[in-house]
């Protein structure tokens, strides 16, 4: 196990994250016609896992190493550049972007125990989005650095 404040390499944590995007490619990208809760439920822990993942390999990659669950601090520690890129593929305006991603920060923490929590909410068409800008600026990396 590796100890709390050594540092992860950007190639690993991006291969992480292709882990997640492999399943899922092929278990579905949202919850369709497919009514059963378990899948949904599942459906939103695991993509707000790979965007948590994503979001760390692209700080990785800018050499800023950072830890937690927090979808909009760790995404509010990217270059402005990498904001700008990720905000500008989901087609959302800035402040929309903002409001959503602080609305679903925690989405891994709360789901995982979803019964635990009454009146959950989540904007399942933003975090998809938020999943494929990320997967897409982590296609655009080169990854033998």
């Amino acid at each position: 196990m590796k100890k709390q404040n050594e540092i992860i390499q950007f190639k690993n944590i991006r291969n992480a994250f292709y882990v997640y995007c492999d399943i899922i490619e092929r278990h579905g990208k949202g919850v369709g016609d497919f009514h059963y809760a378990s899948f949904y439920i599942g459906c939103v822990i695991l993509n707000a896992i790979a965007c948590e993942i994503g979001l760390k390999a692209l700080l990785a990659y800018e050499n800023n190493f950072s830890h937690g669950h927090d979808l909009y601090d760790l995404f509010g520690k990217l270059s402005s550049q990498t904001q700008k890129k990720i905000i500008q593929y989901t087609l959302y305006d800035v402040e929309h972007f903002k409001k959503a991603l602080l609305e679903c920060k925690n989405n891994f923490i709360k789901w995982r125990y979803y019964y635990e929590m009454s009146n959950l909410h989540v904007d399942y068409k933003f975090i998809i989005e938020l999943f494929c800008a990320i997967k897409e600026n982590l296609d655009n990396i080169k990854p033998n650095r």
